[in-house]
């Protein structure tokens, strides 16, 4: 029996799900609250996102005969994106962003794509490019 049809909906509606804070977060940094700093929740709210995507790779890189390239890689992505959160907010998003592209890049380099489900795949891409629009935006606010 083919699991990854049933499981397909939920992917997406938690991958969506998961979008909501980015979005939320953009938009109260450009309309803020007293008192709540958005754009410092949005850099966590990242990191961790970054995080739990590079370690979403396990699993996938654990079936490899050399897992130590990509083993290297998905561990330096949280680890480079947690010593962004001590540079100013501007250079934070900057290497946030960059990191998030370099890990789809990552998935294609290491040939992990061919390993997903193809709606699975799309979601990726769908949610990539939301996040880093949403890192763009804020970077673009930030410099004006």
């Amino acid at each position: 029996m083919d699991n990854s049809k049933s499981t397909m909906p939920a992917l997406h509606i938690l991958g969506y799900l998961g979008l909501l804070p980015f979005l939320a977060l953009s938009l109260l940094t450009f309309f803020p609250l007293p008192g709540f700093d958005a754009l410092a929740m949005f850099q966590r709210y990242s990191a961790i996102i970054l995080g739990f995507m590079a370690g979403v790779l396990w699993p996938v890189w654990s079936q490899r005969l050399s897992v130590w390239p990509l083993a290297v890689f998905a561990v330096s992505l949280p680890v480079l994106s947690f010593l962004a959160g001590f540079l100013p907010n501007a250079a934070t998003l900057s290497v946030e962003l960059l990191l998030f592209v370099v890990l789809r890049l990552g998935e294609r380099w290491f040939e992990l794509d061919q390993q997903y489900h193809p709606a699975y795949l799309q979601l990726r891409k769908q949610l990539t490019t939301v996040v880093v629009g949403c890192h763009a935006a804020l970077l673009l606010f930030l410099l004006m």
